[in-house]
């Protein structure tokens, strides 16, 4: 039996890998062009990752080759194949990141938690520009989408991740609208100069309270 795990080596690299191997066997190659065909952008890399991501797959027993040719003076093609083994940690991850996914702090996240630190107008011109991006992604999210179903005829549970990240993205869209919309009605305003007399203060208070829990300093001459 496999051991359960929750972040297994080269993380969704391999993870797609082994799923794309329960499909049939594959050349590492293959897997990359069906990962690139399938907007698997999350796992899309180097050659090099994959290729890491294969050899602790394989260390695992989790897939094996299942043949190698040579082509001329190319180098050997392996194609692999997913173990019993394979499947049952497939199986075990997919659960384990379903359950309780990785928390990822997310950059744009972090960016609007510090918001606080930029001048007014350049917070808004930044959002701005991130509401353009949010609605060109969307839009060529929804052609992507539309062509992976009507060209590939791919049925809706494999694009589920496309549809994920969509609304992830929709639902991003809306609230930086509505942030900008706070900011230009005023009912969310701040100046750096206030803050920084603000944190100041903060500060200020929080020495004291130290200095107040560990007591009066010794006098040297009284000593």
């Amino acid at each position: 039996m496999s051991q359960r795990i929750s972040r297994p080596p080269q993380g969704t690299i391999a993870l797609t890998a082994l799923a794309l191997l329960t499909e049939c066997p594959l050349h590492p190659y293959e897997m990359q062009r069906l990962m690139h065909d399938r907007r698997k952008d999350y796992a899309e890399g180097k050659m090099r990752g994959l290729y890491r991501a294969i050899g602790e797959l394989q260390a695992a027993g989790w897939i094996e080759p299942a043949e190698t040719t040579r082509e001329g003076r190319r180098p050997e093609r392996t194609v692999y194949r997913i173990t019993a083994e394979g499947h049952e940690a497939l199986e075990d991850w997919l659960q384990d990141i379903l359950e309780k996914p990785a928390r990822e702090h997310l950059v744009f996240t972090a960016g609007v938690g510090l918001l606080a630190y930029l001048p007014e107008e350049r917070a808004m011109g930044a959002l701005q520009h991130r509401v353009i991006e949010l609605r060109a992604e969307l839009a060529a999210r929804d052609e992507g989408s539309k062509a992976l179903e009507q060209e590939m005829h791919l049925p809706r549970v494999v694009l589920l991740e496309d549809e994920h990240e969509r609304a992830l993205r929709d639902a991003e869209l809306r609230w930086v609208l509505s942030l900008l919309e706070d900011m230009r009605s005023g009912r969310l305003a701040w100046d750096l100069l206030s803050l920084s007399a603000h944190f100041d203060a903060m500060h200020d208070h929080e020495t004291a309270r130290r200095r107040h829990q560990r007591g009066p300093v010794p006098d040297p001459e009284q000593s």
